[in-house]
Formats: C-alpha cells, sequence, structure tokens
C-alpha cells in the first residue's frame, strides 16, 4: 500500500465572489522511501496540492490517506500531532529573525514541550547533519540562501518526521546552490528513511532528484510516471515544454536558420546503452550520413541516459532501413520531421 493516497481530490477557493478552481478530481499515489516530484507552471495548483497533503489546506472533496489514515477524520489534536510526521519546507526560508540559527531549529520542540536538555542536544545533531555546526550562534540575516534553507531543513526534520514536503524550495537558490540543496534532500531521505515530496516549475530539478513525478496544469493532473520515461517520452504538451525547457525541441531548432538534410532523428539511452556505438553501425551498415546536431548526459533518477540529436540524411531506402535498425536497438527514438 502506498504511504500516500490522493483520491478526487479538489479544491475550491472564492476570489473577488467568484469560484476558482485550484485542483479537480486529483488521483495519486506515492510510496514509501520515493522522492516524488509535482511540477507545473505559475497557477497551476502545486502549493495548493502540498499544503492539502498535511491539512494546511482543507480540500473541498476528495480523500488524502496517509499510512492509511483519512486525514479529514481527525479532530484538531489528532491533526496536530499527526502533523508532527510530516516535516516541510518553504521557498521563502520562513525563518525567526529574532532567533538564531539554533533557535530556529529548536522552536518546534519547544513547542512540542521537549526539554531543555534533549532539545540542545537535538539542535546539535541536526545542526551537523546538514553542516551548519559553526553557524549555530548565528542571525538568519547572517546567512547566505542556501544556509537559510539548510536552517529550514533541520527545522523540518527536528521531531523525526518520516514525510519531508518541499514547497518550491529551492527556487529562490542559484544553480550551484540549488544542486547542494538537492543533494543534501537525497542525503537525508537515505540516511533516514524520508518519503519526499518536493514541487518545483523547473525540470532540472525533477531529474536532479526525484523518482516519478506528477505533472499539473490549471489544477489538473495531465500526465504521472517514472521521471526517466516522462522524460523520455512526454505523453502531454505540458509535459513535453517542460523536457524541451532542458532540451530544445525541433521546432526550436527550426527558429534559427538550422534546415535538416534528411530525417531529424532524437535517440534516448539508459543505463549501459549509453556505450553503444549505434552512429558508428549506422555508417558502417547503411549508405547514410548521421549528421551529430546535439548531444547529451544526464543522470536522471540515479540512472545515467543520453540524448542523441542526429540529422539523418541520405536515400529514402537507406534511411528507412538504419530506422529499422534502431528500432531494434535497445534504446528509444522518435522522427522529429
Amino acid at each position: 500500500m502506498a504511504l500516500i493516497e490522493v483520491k478526487g481530490l479538489a479544491k475550491v477557493f472564492q476570489v473577488d465572489g467568484q469560484m476558482v478552481e485550484a485542483l479537480a478530481g486529483i488521483d495519486l499515489a506515492i510510496e514509501e522511501g520515493e522522492i516524488f516530484g509535482v511540477i507545473g507552471l505559475s497557477g497551476a495548483g502545486k502549493s495548493t496540492f502540498i499544503r492539502c497533503l498535511n491539512r494546511l489546506e482543507t480540500p473541498s472533496s476528495g480523500t488524502v490517506l496517509v499510512g492509511g489514515r483519512d486525514l479529514s477524520t481527525l479532530a484538531r489534536e489528532e491533526l496536530r500531532g499527526f502533523r508532527r510526521n510530516m516535516g516541510m519546507i518553504f521557498q521563502s526560508f520562513n525563518l525567526l529573525s529574532s532567533r538564531t540559527v539554533a533557535g530556529n531549529v529548536a522552536f518546534s520542540l519547544e513547542v512540542a514541550g521537549k526539554g531543555r536538555a534533549a532539545a540542545k542536544a537535538r539542535v546539535a545533531e541536526l545542526l551537523e547533519m546538514v553542516g551548519l555546526s559553526d553557524k549555530a550562534g548565528a542571525y538568519p540575516a547572517q546567512l547566505s540562501g542556501g544556509q537559510k534553507q539548510r536552517v529550514g531543513i533541520a527545522r523540518a526534520l527536528a521531531l523525526s518526521p518520516k514525510i519531508l514536503l518541499c514547497d518550491e524550495a529551492t527556487s529562490s537558490l542559484d544553480p550551484q546552490t540549488t544542486s547542494s540543496i538537492l543533494a543534501l534532500i537525497g542525503d537525508l531521505k537515505s540516511r533516514l528513511g524520508l518519503t519526499v515530496v518536493l514541487i518545483t516549475h523547473e525540470m532540472k530539478v525533477i531529474t536532479e532528484i526525484c523518482d516519478r513525478v506528477a505533472v499539473l496544469e490549471s489544477g489538473r493532473l495531465v500526465e504521472t510516471g517514472r521521471v526517466i520515461d516522462v522524460f523520455s517520452s512526454p505523453g502531454h504538451p505540458t509535459s513535453k515544454k517542460f523536457v524541451e525547457s532542458v532540451h530544445p525541441s525541433f521546432d526550436q531548432l527550426l527558429r534559427g536558420s538550422f534546415r535538416p538534410k534528411g530525417r531529424l532523428v532524437r535517440i534516448f539511452y539508459v543505463g549501459e546503452t549509453v556505450t553503444e556505438p549505434l552512429v558508428y553501425t549506422l555508417v558502417k551498415r547503411f549508405d547514410v550520413e548521421p549528421n551529430i546536431l546535439q548531444a547529451h548526459l544526464d543522470v536522471i533518477s540515479n540512472q545515467t541516459s543520453g540524448t542523441l540529436l542526429i540529422d539523418l540524411a541520405g536515400q529514402s531506402g537507406a534511411i528507412d532501413a538504419a530506422l529499422g535498425f534502431i528500432r531494434t536497438s535497445n534504446v528509444s527514438f522518435e522522427v522529429l520531421n
């Protein structure tokens, strides 16, 4: 059974006297121990979705089950206790400016009634975990954006939750800091046995850390699956746009001066197939000229993957034979023109 199950989740807000549908009939399941990404453009319903998971937002209809328990059936005190099992980090950090780093991390421990000695020991443990032991006495204004987010992560983990919710946790960070924060989240997930739900508008974040992804558009779930599957063969136009934000599409290439001589073919490799000499084989076996236009190597869901874009020129019959050979290889491909 999935750790988190969402069934028919809908949320409607009243804005200026009008009803606005933020979420509409979302159905998905999140497995224990995975990093599950939710991606969408601004206004797609991502933040509303993640806030429904811990009942910071009350769904208009549908159910959210965590560990088999329906959150809508919990009384206020039960819900408060249940939320201790779900830590949350935010884009804007939400640190208390009047408290030191140690004081910010200790806040939830104090609210939970932990003794001073136990809280102090736990704070020291957490700050070492996120690499900020030397910043315990500093104030938020003295920290970089990445350091502030590390404080936020330590605070979210203070009560030893099993689920970590990340609401655009890297959106305000530069690319290098983003990678370091994602690496930290991945490391903590493995060390602590966390289940992570991460929302973002950046496909690079999804490919860098997530196991599976859900794509939202205007409050609706339009695609879900393993990241590597969605990335290699997006099934919805919105998903395709996110993939193209990492790798340009054929249409984007044609906006420039480039004009292909033959068939434009995108080949997607996964795992050991990255090392296969496919282009060399095409040249040796078939009377074609594969012109390499673009090549990328990525690590998606901890698997090495590659994307190769070639302009496959030659006689029509020779090109068809070459495509037939590619079809029998351990790669996926698409002809773009």
